[in-house]
Order: C-alpha cells, then sequence, then structure tokens
C-alpha cells in the first residue's frame, strides 16, 4: 500500500498529524509528525507530512503550476521549504567555542558537527548525518565522518581536547580530580584486541571496553580515557593520571574515588609519586573516634553532618603531616535510610523465622542456631 496521512484527535483535545505506511491485522505502521491546536499549525503539519510522503518521487512534469498561492488559510498553507533549529545550533556552537574546542581543534566542521549530532540526538555516525538534516545543518559524507575518525582518536588530538577542557576549568597546582569508570559494550560476539569480554555491572557477556573519567571537584570533565574491556577498574586511574599530569606540568594532584578505585597498590603509587588521595569507603563496625565520642556523651544523639577526625599513629612525614587522615561523617538521611532498611530486613526475618516465607538471603536470620531465630544482636549492631 502507499503511504497516507490521517489526522487523529487526541485525549487533549488536539490533532495529531501521522504517516501510515502499513496496515497489518490492525496494526498500523506509522510516524507521528505532531499536534496540532489550531488550524494554521495543522496546515503547516500536514505539508510537511505531504513533503515526507512524497520523499524524492519523480512526477510528470506538464509545465502547469497548480500550486495556489499561499496565503496561510488551511486552505492554501504558506509552503515550507526548509527548517532549521537556528536557537539550538547557536546555543551548542556558542558553548563549543566558549570551551575553546573550536580553536583546539583547528575548526574541524566534521569534529564540531559530529559534537552536534551527538548532543541532539545520540546515534551511529550514519544517525547523524540525518540528525544534523533534521535541523538544517549540512552534513559530511559518511565516507568522510569515516576518514576523518582516526584522526580524531589519535593521542595528540584527544589531548588538544583535554589541554583546552582544562585551561576552561582554570586548573593549576592543588587541584582536586575526581575520578570514576564505566563500561561500554558492543553489538556484537567477535572480540579484538580492545573490544574483550570483562567484568560487567550489568552481567553482560558481549564485548565492551572500559572508560576513564578524569573531572575537577565540580564535575566538569577533564580527560577520558579508552582501556580493554578486561582491564581491572583500578588499573585505569594511574595511567589517567600520569598523562594528565605530563600534559599540564602538575605536581601537587588529590585524587577522589570510591573504594572501588583503590587497591593498596594504588595507594602506594600516589604517594610514592608525592600526590594525594580520598578515600570514600563505609565502616561496618563503629570507628574508635565515634566509640569514644559516644562514651563521653551518653545518650546524646548524634547532630547532622557531624565529623570526627583522627590522625594515623603509625608516624608522620618530614612535614609534620600524619601519614593519613580519616574523617567519619554522620548523615542523618543516610541514617534514616540504613534504619529503614533494617527495620524492612527485620520484617522480613521474623516471618521467615515463623514459617511464613522461605529463607532467602537474609543476614538476621541465625541458621546456626538450633531454631532459626532472628539474630537480635547483629540487629543493634546496625542500629548503632
Amino acid at each position: 500500500m502507499s503511504p497516507y496521512i490521517r489526522t487523529v484527535k487526541t485525549a487533549s483535545g488536539a490533532t495529531a498529524v501521522q504517516i501510515v505506511y502499513s496496515e497489518k491485522r490492525g496494526s498500523k505502521n506509522l510516524t507521528h509528525i505532531g499536534s496540532a491546536h489550531t488550524p494554521e499549525d495543522l496546515a503547516l503539519l500536514r505539508a510537511k507530512a505531504q513533503r515526507l510522503v512524497d520523499g524524492d518521487q519523480l512526477s510528470l512534469d506538464l509545465a502547469v503550476d497548480t500550486t495556489p498561492a499561499g496565503t496561510g488559510t488551511q486552505q492554501a498553507p504558506v509552503p515550507v521549504t526548509s527548517e532549521k533549529a537556528g536557537h539550538l545550533i547557536d546555543t551548542i556552537q556558542r558553548a563549543y567555542r566558549k570551551l575553546g574546542f573550536d580553536e583546539a581543534t583547528d575548526g574541524d566542521e566534521v569534529f564540531r558537527n559530529l559534537v552536534i549530532a551527538r548532543l541532539v540526538q545520540p546515534g551511529s555516525k550514519l544517525d547523524s548525518v540525518e540528525t544534523l538534516a533534521e535541523i538544517g545543518l549540512r552534513s559530511a559524507s559518511y565516507p568522510t565522518i569515516n576518514r576523518r575518525l582516526p584522526v580524531f582518536a589519535t593521542t595528540d588530538f584527544r589531548d588538544r581536547l583535554t589541554h583546552a577542557c582544562a585551561t576552561y576549568a582554570g586548573i593549576g597546582p592543588g587541584v582536586l580530580v575526581l575520578y570514576d569508570v564505566t563500561t561500554l559494550y558492543f553489538e556484537t560476539d567477535e572480540a579484538d584486541e580492545f573490544r574483550k569480554p570483562g567484568f560487567s555491572k550489568e552481567r553482560r557477556l558481549e564485548p565492551q571496553i572500559t572508560v576513564g573519567l578524569l573531572s575537577d571537584a565540580s564535575g566538569f570533565p577533564l580527560s577520558v580515557g579508552a582501556f580493554e574491556g578486561n582491564m581491572a577498574e583500578t588499573r585505569t586511574m594511574l595511567p589517567m593520571i600520569h598523562t594528565f599530569q605530563e600534559s599540564f606540568n602538575v605536581d601537587d594532584i588529590t585524587v577522589v574515588a570510591d573504594a572501588g578505585m583503590f587497591s593498596s597498590g594504588n595507594k602506594k603509587a600516589i604517594v610514592d609519586a608525592g600526590l594525594h588521595y580520598i578515600l570514600g569507603t563505609k565502616f561496618t563496625d563503629v570507628p574508635y573516634p565515634v566509640a569514644q565520642w559516644r562514651k563521653n556523651n551518653p545518650g546524646q544523639d548524634y547532630m547532622d553532618k557531624q565529623i570526627w577526625a583522627y590522625a594515623d599513629r603509625t608516624g608522620r612525614g618530614p612535614d609534620g603531616v600524619p601519614h593519613s587522615m580519616t574523617y567519619y561523617q554522620y548523615s542523618w538521611d543516610r541514617a534514616r535510610r540504613t534504619l529503614k532498611g533494617i527495620d524492612e530486613q527485620v520484617a522480613k526475618a521474623e516471618k521467615a523465622v515463623a514459617g511464613k516465607i522461605p529463607v532467602k538471603r537474609n543476614r538476621f536470620v541465625d541458621l546456626k542456631a538450633p531454631n532459626k531465630q532472628v539474630n537480635w544482636s547483629l540487629v543493634t549492631g546496625g542500629q548503632e
């Protein structure tokens, strides 16, 4: 069947304009063009739908102009010859120049347009051509994009972008950087030297790569790196930091990451390099300074955001600074969520002990006792 245009009334009272491409057993393959609230909007949407239906279809030229003069009415709408998302394009290009990317890439138009397409509608290289056309930008051809990709993947090109980001962020001595990683998988079963199956939080088996990101304290990205998919997350951090140091000749850096990023080797290597680190982690037992505070302040409640400091007693450096400092902070919101989770687990444990539900994974059920019972000492310890 040939595509046709249909209009449908929506629940809000608007008129939806759609192109129906095929019908099978009551199911329609269609594209929604938009919804109109006025006769003028409806005329514009119908004209747009007609252009999409006509596409590149050839017509017999009889040299007779039957097109009514555009008056802006429903019967003779003003023809729309082209569209351009001017405000959107101008905003992205202005930010692109302000970040220094235009200068860093020597005004590379192909790269700039790929960035714009990625921001407007994330998709493949081929999809970017269509995305740019939809917002009124002329894209390079698909073969040209493929030819330029090896240039964009070079270390020199990436370092220039990193330098632009660091310059914009005002990076200097004593900088605090945040680091984390993620994985990107590929829709293929074939692994290669770079795309390899590895640890995946989503439990995927497809080949993947590991991507590391350095940002400043506000979260502004400074540098991105890609690693083999089977490389441990802890092994990606030091290469990223060393590259960042060499690029900007910065020695005094403090690295902030979660416990998953810090292996014992990473800690030693960071200290040996004269850098500092801040490690965020949880403790299962009540830390010593908190226990001492509770002993000295019986019956007193913690204050939200209350902090306790504890200096490493193994020694101090030449500058008199302890080898490490540990800060413990109490958060009322985190405590509320933890206590709520404990209450839910205890309720399930009591039902499991009573035989109302099967015993699954519940740390508050003591299975070593002669009879199943709730481990109340563990519950009390968790609530403290």
